[in-house]
């Protein structure tokens, strides 16, 4: 299925959707009870509501940052990647981040990054750690490591390293398909190793990014 395909448009809107609905949706019920509490809200309740916004904001920009046009405009710091992710995978108390990656990114290159982070993240559906950092010029491992045996499907990463066709697309798996066709029009190269509990994908960017 092509990117301009507008079933798989409305894949990725799909998706979109789903992600933003539980913080949008956690954010109003607590509108709604503070607005029926008397007395005002205490700052368990403010902190609760605070959480919630912030976390669909930071699910916001992940989204927007993988799912989005890369352009060609100023390059992103690495940090405030970092800040993003770290904000969307808040939510997942059993998934810890360890980020390693500084200095300037690409657009292109930190949208690869965000995709492979959201394709990595269905190898822990238990928990674990991601792992992100460079590990040479122009490239960059995003690493699973479960605390026991990861949730690895072999079609989805086959097909992402290109050594298979992937499943039919579906709104949860829809970073793999936009993942492997940005491989397939070489805006980058990737390598996919997986063990009994770790999952590693290795993103080699072009010179030019």
């Amino acid at each position: 299925m092509s990117q301009d395909d507008p079933d798989f448009a409305a894949l990725t809107g799909s998706r979109i959707c789903h992600d933003l609905a539980s913080p949008v949706g956690a954010a109003l019920t607590g509108l709604e009870f503070l607005s029926g509490a008397s007395g005002g809200a205490n700052p368990d309740e403010m902190a609760l509501l605070r959480d919630s916004l912030t976390g669909a904001r930071a699910t916001l920009e992940m989204l927007r940052l993988a799912f989005g046009h890369a352009g060609t405009g100023a390059a992103l710091d690495a940090a405030t990647l970092g800040t993003t992710v770290r904000g969307h995978l808040a939510t997942r108390p059993r998934l810890r981040l360890d980020w390693a990656l500084d200095g300037p990114l690409g657009r292109a290159a930190a949208q690869h990054v965000a995709l492979a982070i959201l394709c990595v993240v269905h190898a822990l559906p238990r928990g674990g750690t991601l792992t992100v950092t460079h590990l040479a010029a122009g490239s960059f491992g995003i690493t699973a490591t479960g605390e026991g045996d990861i949730a690895a499907e072999s079609a989805l990463w086959d097909g992402l390293a290109g050594r298979a066709t992937l499943p039919t697309p579906d709104p949860r798996r829809v970073e793999f398909h936009l993942l492997a066709a940005r491989i397939a029009r070489g805006d980058a190269r990737i390598d996919v190793t997986r063990a009994a509990q770790s999952l590693m994908i290795v993103l080699f960017q072009p010179a030019l990014d």
